[in-house]
């Protein structure tokens, strides 16, 4: 390389090079450049693993003759030809068809597209088709999200009508992909029903949930407006009137929204839903809206920003939980001034939020995960106060059926450690490690038992090395003589990452295995009968009625009855306690 101007004037690979690593020896002609200044510049382009480079020995010759054995003679490099850059931007067809090979985002591969007809303004005789993309990534609020396309279909071919580089987004949020529309199912105008995935490809695997992750939208009608940019997406809520809570509804109008919150401050809740107009007429106010599920430290921020006409969704102060650096904290979208009003219609669930614009016209679903205990409302606006026309909130009731599909006599269930949660199919335990939950029955000689079941939500569960979610699958167990925190006490479980039954004495939340049966096949997604028969120091341990341990052990005579999951999901039904009448029991 010359000093001057960096100019690379010969270019060496090492073509003698062999796997015994001696010195090879390499001789360049420059007798062009003497007189100039020239130094080595050595490049590893290597994209293997660990390796090293050797470099010894240069020498420098300005006399005598040249060797004849020469590698390389240094040249001065040739002279690029300059080239122009720039965008043309102005083309005419001569002849042939010629359109845009691309049209809206192209951030990411598109998938589940939907091809619908859609009325106008609800004038079923005034339509547009209405092509409906998901794309992974390149979403407005980062990650995955939805498209759409307004125009014409001739039976074979959609046409765009909007200009190829013009991009019209279902939702903006994070948490809305991969909708699908219901077939032969229509409003009486012709409006469309459908709902989304709520989730994002960012995180989706990843959220912090039980008893499952992830969850569909409310299901929404579709239908378009006119605007002045031409026809666009409109979305609606479907009523969930059947379960509201009406008794407990709240409703105020003409209210400031600083006096609002004196009334708001005893309120409580994490599944409701929200419809509030707002009036800015008379307004100094820069930005206004809702702090939802808001705790002591966190909180949800739904606004609206006059200035920029923007309904946005802020995530920042949500919760714990990491989005990743790819998705964005804050998610807005254009959202118009109708008649001095902004009306929000809003629907907050433990996990989720989705918002509706001024009628659906811009929509916007975020996943947020806040503490349990974050269920307080504020009312808020920045840079002068704001009057609501109207604010109503109706508590929603749950859509799952009340009674639980556990079924034991065994009460008081007390969660130590881990998740646990009543399903339609048991009760369900979750957790990385072990963890525990106690019932207020204790006893010392009994019989107590179970059905069990590992679960492994991959598509292939009999085949880990075919997994693209590292689920853990390890054990379930029944906990017995234990103290009130676990960490005392006996433990017989399943486990599917051993294929054993094991007995386990817990000291001071150190376990130790006391005996194991060798099954050599437990199945993940089967449900197995596990029992124990304690009497004395005697512990006795059935799988399927079948005995699998008998051993002796006296550390612990007495104590509660419970469950254990150790690395996995695991369902807990049919739980049954007998005590032996010849003992006490309590």
């Amino acid at each position: 390389m010359r000093a001057s101007d960096d100019q690379e004037l010969v270019r060496q690979a090492n073509s003698k090079f062999n796997d015994d690593e001696t010195y090879k020896r390499y001789r360049w002609d420059a007798s062009e450049f003497i007189g100039e200044v020239l130094y080595i510049k050595a490049v590893d382009q290597s994209t293997s693993g660990w390796g090293h480079i050797n470099l010894d020995d240069f020498n420098v010759y300005n006399e005598g003759p040249m060797p004849t054995d020469i590698d390389q003679v240094a040249e001065e490099p040739e002279s690029d030809e300059i080239r122009q850059s720039g965008t043309i931007k102005d083309w005419s067809a001569i002849t042939g068809e010629w359109v845009p090979s691309t049209h809206g985002s192209n951030g990411g591969i598109w998938e589940c597209p939907a091809l619908v007809e859609l009325p106008i303004d609800g004038d079923p005789t005034n339509t547009k088709w209405v092509l409906q993309v998901s794309i992974n990534d390149g979403a407005p609020a980062g990650g995955s999200g939805m498209q759409y396309f307004v125009g014409d279909f001739d039976g074979k071919t959609f046409t765009n009508e909007s200009p190829s580089e013009k991009i019209l987004w279902t939702d903006y949020g994070a948490d809305y992909y991969a909708a699908v529309d219901w077939n032969g199912i229509e409003g009486e105008n012709g409006e469309k029903y459908w709902l989304g995935w709520m989730s994002n490809w960012q995180y989706a695997n990843h959220t912090p949930t039980t008893t499952w992750r992830g969850s569909g939208t409310l299901p929404r009608q579709m239908e378009l407006t006119q605007t002045e940019e031409g026809p666009r997406l409109k979305q609606t809520p479907i009523s969930l009137n059947s379960i509201q809570d009406k008794s407990n509804a709240i409703s105020y109008q003409n209210k400031k929204a600083s006096e609002l919150n004196n009334h708001l401050t005893e309120f409580s809740g994490t599944s409701y839903e929200l419809i509030a107009e707002f009036d800015i007429s008379n307004t100094n106010a820069k930005e206004f809206g809702f702090k939802v599920r808001k705790g002591e430290k966190e909180y949800t921020t739904i606004g609206y920003e006059v200035d920029d006409k923007t309904l946005f969704v802020d995530r920042t102060h949500s919760g714990a939980f990491d989005y990743g650096s790819n998705v964005l904290e804050n998610h807005e979208g254009p959202l118009s001034i109708e008649n001095e009003t902004v009306k929000m219609h809003i629907f907050i669930d433990r996990s989720s939020i989705e918002v509706f614009g001024n009628n659906g016209e811009t929509v916007i679903t975020d996943q947020i995960f806040p503490d349990p205990s974050s269920q307080g409302l504020e009312v808020y606006s920045n840079s002068g106060d704001v009057t609501l026309k109207s604010l109503d909130i109706y508590p929603l009731d749950s859509i799952w059926n009340k009674k639980s599909g556990f079924q034991s006599k065994l009460t008081s269930w007390e969660p130590i450690s881990g998740n646990w949660a009543d399903t339609m199919n048991g009760k369900q335990g979750q957790s990385s490690g072990d963890s525990f939950i106690l019932s207020a029955e204790r006893g010392s000689d009994f019989k107590y038992e179970a059905d069990i079941k590992i679960l492994d939500s991959d598509s292939h569960p009999d085949d880990p090395s075919k997994d693209l979610v590292g689920n853990l699958v390890g054990a379930g167990a029944l906990v017995f003589r234990s103290d009130s925190s676990g960490e005392n006490s006996y433990v017989v479980n399943i486990d599917a990452k051993h294929n054993q039954v094991k007995l386990i004495k817990f000291a001071n939340g150190l376990g130790t295995d006391l005996a194991a049966y060798n099954h050599g096949n437990i199945k993940t997604n089967k449900s197995y009968r596990l029992k124990v028969d304690v009497s004395g120091a005697h512990i006795k341990a059935y799988l399927d009625n079948n005995l699998v341990i008998d051993t002796k052990d006296q550390s612990y005579k007495e104590g509660h009855l419970g469950l254990n999951v150790w690395d996995a999901t695991v369902l807990y039904n049919k739980v049954k306690f007998k005590p032996d009448k010849n003992h006490k029991n309590k």
